[in-house]
């Protein structure tokens, strides 16, 4: 594993866009899956500033997917992963709209859709790259405390941690306007990518990281199951490290 210790969080996003960035210079056809929390829609913030900046830097060419997508919520409704994507990312930039996936939450046939979003992924060739947040409870891209290793793109019910996580306001104003789950990549799918990227900031984090990385890899904590990823990268700020045991920054 490849851990940075950053400073601060803004300091933490701008290292995974500087990651990101040295990815797709070094392979301009990268296929990436990308998540949406805090800190790696900072990094995607800090991607486009670059891009309208560095005359050379471009995203024409690469695919990308989303990790997940609310339970029944459209592709045209702001608070989906597919229009904060475009919001914030895809449109701001140069790359093709045609090369960019997200399942969608409001259709009737739920396993259908999973079952073709994992088929488009393989078709694509798999994936090079995955950006991933890190939830309270440990999940990574929505995938709850008992995901299997094994997991594929499915329905994924959210805990009642990751339901308060998500009502405070900054997609979803309260309870009652949160969905009740996600249709989630898997595990396996995000494991079988060439290059894992996990960022967490803040105090609130620490335990998770800790959990994650100084124990034994288990389901009830979903992340620690990718701590063996040939090619993992860990970044994290001083506050979610607080409570990791002495290691290599």
């Amino acid at each position: 594993m490849d851990l940075h210790v950053c400073d601060s969080s803004d300091s933490a996003s701008g290292k995974l866009a500087s990651i990101i960035e040295a990815a797709i210079r070094e392979n301009p056809r990268l296929k990436m899956a990308l998540a949406t929390g805090r800190s790696s829609s900072r990094a995607y913030n800090e991607l486009v500033k670059r891009f309208h900046q560095e005359e050379d830097l471009t995203f024409r060419y690469l695919t990308c997917f989303n990790t997940d997508e609310y339970l029944g919520i459209s592709p045209e409704d702001p608070r989906s992963t597919r229009y904060f994507m475009n919001y914030h990312f895809y449109r701001q930039v140069d790359v093709s709209l045609e090369n960019t996936f997200s399942p969608r939450g409001d259709v009737d046939d739920i396993e259908s859709e999973c079952r073709a979003y994992d088929l488009l992924i393989k078709a694509r060739g798999g994936l090079d790259l995955v950006v991933l947040g890190l939830g309270y409870n440990g999940h990574v891209g929505f995938n709850e405390p008992g995901s299997s290793i094994k997991s594929r793109t499915r329905l994924v019910e959210f805990t009642e941690s990751t339901l308060a996580a998500l009502s405070d306001g900054f997609r979803f104003k309260n309870l009652k306007d949160t969905p009740t789950g996600a249709l989630a990549m898997g595990l396996a799918t995000i494991k079988e990518a060439k290059h894992v990227i996990i960022i967490a900031t803040g105090i609130g984090k620490a335990d998770s990281i800790h959990r994650m990385v100084d124990y034994k890899p288990n389901p009830s904590v979903p992340a620690s199951q990718l701590i063996d990823h040939d090619n993992l990268t860990l970044i994290v700020d001083k506050g979610s490290a607080s409570k990791l045991q002495a290691k290599d920054a």
